[in-house]
């Protein structure tokens, strides 16, 4: 069997945007808009730091039924024989009773209040930064439209990238 040590969290997303520095002329005051709305998607990610493999999912809400499709799709993506150690925080939906955990799949679980333990939480810093900043949307289906596009435009080596831990291939002798 091979262990494969993957981190999975979820972004939020949307209407209460992000705000970045945009590039103008010098003594330019260029000016953006603040999008107040209420409206959000959410991006459910697992990463594997070492391969820079991913499952993504968008969605307009997060509860376990969400959580369980999730999962479900995580552990169909990697090859037969191949146990996944999935590293997740301690959100309410994560350790409901109706959650569901594929064979080929362990839970471990973060101490409360450790997202600087989660690799996954530096490429939702990335993706909000490089993709979902200075936007507004008119409706939930262009949320969802953007975290889609945002995630898929993701590549193995960025995702290695901005998620290396060192200590990882110590953990797994490799």
């Amino acid at each position: 069997m091979i262990l494969q040590i993957w981190f999975m969290d979820e972004m939020r997303f949307g209407m209460k945007g992000v705000l970045k520095k945009v590039w103008a002329i010098k003594g330019s005051r260029p000016t953006q808009i603040k999008q107040q709305g209420f409206k959000s998607g959410y991006v459910f990610g697992a990463v594997n730091p070492q391969t820079g493999k991913r499952v993504g999912l968008v969605f307009s809400t997060v509860d376990t039924e969400t959580v369980n499709l999730f999962l479900e799709m995580t552990s169909e993506s990697v090859e037969k024989g191949v146990h996944i150690v999935l590293v997740m925080d301690n959100a309410g939906y994560h350790g409901a009773k109706e959650m569901k955990v594929p064979e080929n799949m362990t839970i471990l679980s973060l101490p409360p209040y450790s997202p600087e333990l989660n690799p996954a939480e530096r490429l939702w810093r990335w993706m909000k930064g490089q993709y979902l900043c200075n936007r507004v949307f008119k409706n939930l289906s262009q949320i969802v439209e953007a975290g889609c596009d945002a995630w898929n435009k993701l590549t193995d080596s960025l995702v290695q990238s901005i998620c290396a831990v060192s200590w990882l291939s110590e953990v797994l002798g490799s």
